[in-house]
């Protein structure tokens, strides 16, 4: 069918490999890498974000984790400011948790992402710790004209 748009997908950044433990109410830095729409996500503006890890005493139901993005070279090198529990910068989306302490692999399409960002995760009132050693990655993604 003419103009008819599909789905493609660039390739998986990892955005950390092996995140520290975060506390209840804590924001921590996916400090593996930092993420560039331009040079990593081949211009897609959008993404998959994956997020893999265990509570070691199962966590509120439905709680979340927020994912916040700290865009960077906003203004030639100046950054934004780093994301805090209670300014939170730029927010991209929530991984909901389920009440387990099994391992949870969480998904979040996130739309229109800053053009070079370093991502952090805040454990918003899961009421328990996120366990060290969580993965976060990305996956860019788009539409394109079907060939």
């Amino acid at each position: 069918m003419s103009g008819e748009r599909i789905a493609a997908w660039g390739t998986v950044k990892v955005l950390e490999s092996s995140g520290a433990m975060i506390a209840n109410a804590a924001v921590v830095q996916a400090s593996a890498a930092t993420y560039s729409v331009e040079l990593d996500g081949q211009g897609y503006p959008d993404a998959d974000f994956a997020l893999v890890g265990t509570f070691g005493v199962a966590p509120v139901e439905s709680a979340a984790l927020l994912l916040y993005a700290r865009p960077l070279d906003i203004d030639g090198t100046k950054d934004t400011e780093v994301p805090e529990a209670s300014r939170p910068t730029l927010f991209v989306g929530s991984f909901v948790v389920n009440n387990a302490t099994t391992e949870q692999a969480m998904l979040l399409t996130a739309y229109g992402l800053p053009r070079k960002a370093d991502y952090y995760v805040y454990n918003s009132g899961t009421g328990q710790s996120l366990a060290a050693g969580w993965t976060l990655k990305i996956t860019p993604r788009t539409e394109k004209l079907a060939p």
